[in-house]
């Protein structure tokens, strides 16, 4: 399938982690398809920014918000796509109203075991089975084929950086007074019904800082985004002792915050798009799972750097197997909190140890 005529929309509408676990799936369409339209509709800027560095890419962003939804699907009616391609997960009846809304002369999206009538799924019949156990970067790859394309796994998610993100966060650094080597943590996560349950005490990341510095000798950069504003400092208010420890909001474009994760020794925090995001720019990710599915979710290749609480018998996060909206099984939103600063402090030891050999054998973590 090499028609130039052709053209495929890929709504983005989740958060920055969903986007880099779609972006292996664009850029393979992209590669196979060199001559087609594709135009990727992003929510916000961030996200539009992982599509953008995948180049060849015709990005819109369409803001949130249902009257802006519903502008983006009279913009991409006009466009008489060809092909309409739903990233996973897709349970839910906006994602299904808008792919009919949008016109295309086909929908790719998967198909799930409940919400045939809830989230509209009768509207597209023809559906590529979702599969339990998998990473949620392989089931948007599996959408693959249905335009004729053999996907490529494993195929890890990618944020190039340019040299205008380097040398900007150098800057920063340098004006900031942050000298030497520093680890990234983040303690937040979006705004979402996820995000109570995804974060750890305040308390315990202020330990952490600590335990981090004291043992490795190695800086801690406590960051936070727009969506956590305030947690940074918060956690930093625990602190008696604050020499190596920084807060730092991040501002700017997502190329920058790729560039700081870059610069950093490796990334610790909560299950987030910046964990993602860390892995795409090659740090590793020491991640805290609690409602969410690891082995969908989690940092692409780094499950091995996952801490889930002691116990924790199955993800207690319903959305989309079990149900067509995001909920948490009931009782299980302070599950977090059974993780340990010992258990965390552990998966530390563990990458620090691996950096250190790598120095040790080629010179360089």
């Amino acid at each position: 399938m090499t028609d130039s005529s052709l053209t495929i929309i890929i709504p983005l509408v989740a958060g920055i982690g969903n986007a880099l676990m779609t972006e292996p799936m664009i850029r393979q369409l992209r590669q196979n398809l060199p001559q087609a339209k594709i135009l990727v509709m992003a929510i916000n800027s961030p996200i539009a920014e992982v599509a953008k560095r995948i180049g060849q890419i015709d990005v819109v962003v369409t803001g949130g918000g249902t009257v802006r939804l519903l502008q983006a699907a009279t913009y991409a009616r006009k466009c008489r796509p060809d092909f309409y391609i739903v990233p996973f997960p897709s349970n839910r009846w906006q994602y299904n109203a808008l792919a009919r809304a949008v016109g295309a002369n086909r929908v790719i999206i998967h198909d799930y075991p409940v919400g045939k009538w809830s989230a509209l799924g009768f509207l597209h019949p023809r559906r590529v089975p979702s599969v339990r156990g998998i990473h949620d970067v392989e089931q948007n790859l599996r959408l693959l084929p249905e335009l004729g394309i053999q996907p490529l796994y494993p195929d890890a998610p990618r944020f190039p950086l340019n040299k205008q993100d380097r040398e900007m966060i150098h800057r920063i650094l340098e004006k900031s007074g942050i000298n030497g080597d520093f680890v990234v943590l983040h303690a937040g996560s979006a705004k979402t019904i996820l995000a109570e349950a995804k974060r750890w005490p305040e308390q315990n990341y202020a330990r952490l800082a600590r335990s981090i510095r004291d043992e490795t000798g190695l800086n801690v950069l406590v960051v936070e985004g727009p969506d956590e504003q305030g947690i940074s400092q918060s956690i930093y208010s625990y602190l008696s002792d604050r020499s190596g420890i920084r807060p730092v909001q991040l501002q700017g474009s997502l190329g920058l915050a790729g560039a700081l994760l870059e610069k950093s020794r490796f990334y610790v925090g909560t299950d987030s798009g910046l964990a993602h995001l860390a892995a795409a720019v090659g740090r590793r990710a020491i991640t805290l799972f609690a409602p969410a599915d690891p082995d969908r979710v989690c940092p692409f290749g780094q499950r091995d750097l996952v801490i889930q609480p002691e116990g924790l018998e199955k993800p207690s996060f319903l959305y989309p197997w079990e149900s067509t909206k995001p909920r948490i099984r009931p009782g299980h939103v302070q599950d977090i909190q059974r993780i340990t600063v010992e258990q965390v402090m552990s998966k530390v030891r563990q990458v620090v140890s691996a950096q250190s050999s790598s120095v040790s054998e080629t010179g360089r973590p």
